[in-house]
């Protein structure tokens, strides 16, 4: 007893609050959000965000959202982002849809998308490690093309929305979706924390210049954790299509702001380095999914939704993206 007493005596409670501030701040805005959010709708509406069919629609919305925070984590890793992961999920869910549709195989359609996902991996890295561009030019490169792509899908004003002649009950089932998002996110965590994947890509966001004089293979890793966050790009497509067998033009355009809010929302540094974790990509899409959820159930106007999401994105960027002496963000 004396020992343990000597030990917390002894633990430098300042430095570890020093060190791990928006892992802390992170954790507290998501247990403040379950707080208000379990006691509010209730009062306002009536609702009840723990009722079995509200965690049912909450669990549909947040598998999604955690499959993508997931595998960008890895791209996050190396202080690079991606804005066009919502126009690549649309191109995604669509070919998928048709393809499968025509062949009848989902097989084939998952097959298709995946290699088409590894090509912009590829795109991403060599324009990041030779062209020398930053990579969010790369990515708003695939952007207008994926979102021209996607037009070309609904030219014709007749269709709506592509729909999906097979069967997708099991991966919309709700035992399955919180599986997935398990041992997809023990992956994700193997990935970057125990293979040299991950451990090279957080070398580059902390150094990138002391990453190569080490002898990390640039180009490698970086095809390596794109083709990664590409996996769980088609991963998340496949189970937005399973929510209502469907794809409409405008289902996925906010994702990519979307994902970048959540990791930040989570404690991830834009920067990325080795305070990188996966428990950042969890705790933010459970906090922003939730909010989202909870707005919704109090019957909130969508613009007033947004609204108070880019309040709150703005406030976490101008906290966490500070250089000392430095008033905006990097």
């Amino acid at each position: 007893m004396t020992n343990i007493l000597d030990k917390i005596k002894a633990f430098d409670f300042k430095r570890y609050f020093k060190d791990h501030a928006y892992s802390i701040v992170a954790y507290l805005g998501l247990i403040a959000v379950l707080i208000v959010f379990t006691i509010l709708p209730p009062i306002v509406t009536g609702a009840n965000i723990w009722s079995k069919l509200s965690l049912q629609i909450t669990i549909e919305q947040i598998t999604v959202y955690m499959i993508l925070a997931l595998g960008a984590t890895m791209i996050y890793s190396m202080g690079s982002m991606d804005i066009s992961v919502g126009y690549q999920v649309a191109v995604y869910c669509t070919l998928f849809i048709i393809i499968s549709n025509a062949a009848n195989s989902l097989i084939l359609g998952i097959l298709v998308v995946l290699v088409l996902g590894l090509i912009c991996a590829v795109f991403n890295a060599v324009v990041g490690t030779y062209i020398k561009l930053p990579t969010v030019m790369s990515s708003v490169i695939l952007m207008q093309m994926f979102r021209g792509i996607n037009q070309l899908f609904f030219t014709d004003s007749s269709i709506v929305s592509y729909a999906l002649n097979i069967d997708l009950s099991l991966v919309s089932s709700t035992w399955f979706r919180v599986l997935s998002m398990v041992i997809l996110a023990i992956i994700a965590c193997y990935i970057l924390n125990f293979t040299k994947v991950g451990k090279r890509a957080k070398a580059i966001g902390a150094n990138k210049r002391a990453a190569a004089q080490a002898g990390s293979k640039m180009l490698l890793t970086r095809i390596s954790a794109y083709g990664v966050f590409s996996i769980f790009l088609v991963i998340a497509s496949i189970f937005l299509v399973a929510r209502t067998n469907s794809i409409g033009e405008s289902d996925s355009a906010s994702f990519q702001m979307d994902i970048m809010i959540m990791l930040l929302m989570g404690g991830m540094p834009l920067s990325g380095g080795m305070k990188t974790k996966i428990s950042c990509a969890v705790c933010g899409c459970l906090t922003y999914t939730l909010l989202n959820r909870g707005l919704g159930l109090c019957r909130c106007p969508a613009e007033y939704i947004t609204l108070i999401k880019a309040i709150i994105f703005l406030a976490i960027v101008i906290i966490t993206c500070r250089k000392p002496g430095v008033v905006l963000p990097r």
